[in-house]
């Protein structure tokens, strides 16, 4: 079998096997949670934010252990891009976004302020561990604020977007903790296939490791992203769409280069300064509209789909 046919299969797989081991998981967890006797929303704000969260962090983590740095934090930093230029973008041409929700205009300056910490800290090409174990600290902390506001503004919202909230959760427990298996499982093979994959590819094709990452890494683990906003925006549900965004980025620098961070020390091998000053840029240019109210329209969802196609074609080319 010639060798990029053997290269596509494993990261065609790897994706496959990252989307339906996500999903397992999350509904497994879902199910566990509410049985444990935890709320919905408790549980959308925590383990279903987690779940989603975890592709990118395996592959981050698998790229990691194999001292494949610009493939992790590439990973990360494409993703941010691509949640905001094109995912933003891409449901701002389906219909203006209007943000309204409370929680979703107080994470962008989190996010800002996550950005510029990642920048910090990337200024010497390195993350530690300490760094890392940083980072995880801050998740932590974004989690049970967001647990403490949702107490405070609405306890009686009993739902999880996108989730089916079983009646009785007993009933399907044991079928669920299969699920959860079953999903850790293919989510663990997925992210190695993917990574493997992407190594393979960049050295058949000359490119840099963090070219891959930035590029067809990031775009294969943020498609369940994709597609959750492209719905919320057709549904009209404007704060699910930005929100997902929002709240992805920050899982993404926080959890994902954090648990990435700890777990082995990793460097910025093949990351440029302009990437990071793209994403930082990407994240700036959400202020005044959630700040103010304003209406992501399409003009503006152009403009970011506009950087995200220019963001592209500079680096291709640079790689060659």
């Amino acid at each position: 079998m010639p060798e990029f046919l053997m290269i596509a299969i494993f990261i065609i797989g790897g994706l496959i096997l990252l989307f339906f081991g996500a999903d397992w998981l999350v509904k497994g967890a879902v199910t566990l949670s509410l049985h444990l006797g935890l709320s919905p929303l408790i549980v959308g704000l925590t383990v279903v934010a987690l779940g989603t969260s975890l592709p990118e962090a395996l592959v981050s983590v698998q790229a990691t252990l194999n001292n494949q740095g610009g493939i992790a934090l590439g990973n990360v930093i494409g993703s941010n891009i691509l949640n905001i230029a094109l995912i933003l973008g891409l449901s701002s041409l389906l219909q203006p976004l209007k943000v309204d929700s409370h929680i979703v205009k107080a994470d962008v300056p989190l996010l800002v302020g996550s950005s510029f910490l990642l920048l910090v800290l990337l200024e010497d090409s390195h993350i530690s561990r300490i760094e890392g174990a940083l980072l995880l600290l801050g998740i932590v902390f974004y989690v049970c604020g967001n647990i403490m506001t949702v107490k405070r503004t609405s306890p009686s919202k009993e739902e999880i977007e996108g989730i089916e909230i079983p009646e009785d959760p007993s009933k399907i427990l044991f079928r669920d903790i299969g699920f959860l298996i079953l999903g850790l499982i293919a989510l663990a093979f997925g992210s190695n296939f993917l990574v493997s994959g992407a190594v393979d590819l960049a050295r058949i094709w000359g490119l840099s490791e963090a070219l891959i990452g930035l590029t067809i890494v990031s775009i294969g683990t943020g498609t369940p992203e994709l597609a959750t906003a492209l719905m919320a925006a057709y549904r009209k549900t404007a704060d699910i769409a930005i929100g997902n965004a929002v709240g992805s980025n920050i899982f993404n620098i926080l959890f994902v280069v954090g648990l990435a961070g700890l777990v082995a020390p990793m460097d910025a091998t093949g990351i440029n300064p302009s990437d990071l000053y793209v994403m930082f840029g990407l994240t700036i240019l959400l202020l005044p509209t959630v700040w103010t109210g304003m209406v992501l329209d399409r003009k503006e969802g152009f403009l970011f789909l506009a950087i995200y196609v220019a963001y592209l074609y500079y680096l291709w080319p640079a790689s060659k």
